[in-house]
């Protein structure tokens, strides 16, 4: 896909973000009058969390990811368990997590390719909680709605756990290289086994 497409696929997220502010309030109440949307957003989010951490897990091993996979994952997964505990009388609040770690999914995509390795994701995340910041800007001016410290900085922390999750499942273990000082390569670079 061209750089183009995918810098429009991060603005129309941020279109569709921006766009649904006088509404959100409205949006909230509807999701959590409903079972599973009360649901979701309280006690089940932890646990989707979980299970998604758990297929992650069992991906990165399936796959023989490097240690540092494992790493941002561990990470990542004990800032979710402590945001989800400081945002759990908030409970719509805790939206601001997947959906500003989506946002650093699609800055990641739009930046990488001018940007790889982990400045690509650094990068991704600060454009994303920027951008977040820019939607509490906008809910300082929009009618029923106010600026929220809390939720910039939910926002960001969004942000910078899905950098750490893409991170995670995008780790790729190094080829071997061969000595090229010596004109040795090492036995796995070689194909064989060490005797």
């Amino acid at each position: 896909m061209s750089a183009r497409a995918r810098w429009l696929a991060l603005g129309a997220y941020v279109g569709l973000a921006y766009g649904t502010l006088p509404y959100g309030p409205a949006i909230g109440r509807a999701v959590t009058r409903n079972a599973l949307g009360a649901w979701l957003l309280g006690s089940g989010m932890g646990l989707v969390a979980a299970l998604a951490a758990a297929g992650l897990l069992a991906a990165l091993a399936r796959r023989g990811a490097p240690r540092g996979a494992y790493v941002a994952l561990g990470v990542a997964g004990a800032g979710y368990a402590l945001a989800l505990s400081w945002l759990r009388a908030q409970h719509l609040e805790r939206v601001h997590l997947p959906e500003y770690g989506v946002m650093t999914a699609l800055a990641w995509w739009a930046i990488s390719p001018r940007l790889p390795g982990v400045g690509g994701y650094a990068v991704a995340a600060l454009l994303s909680a920027a951008i977040g910041w820019g939607d509490e800007l906008l809910q300082a001016v929009t009618p029923g709605r106010y600026y929220d410290l809390r939720d910039v900085a939910a926002n960001a922390l969004g942000a910078l756990l899905g950098a750490l999750v893409l991170g995670a499942i995008r780790a790729r273990r190094p080829a071997p290289v061969s000595d090229v000082s010596s004109g040795r390569r090492s036995p796995q670079a070689a194909g064989s086994s060490s005797r």
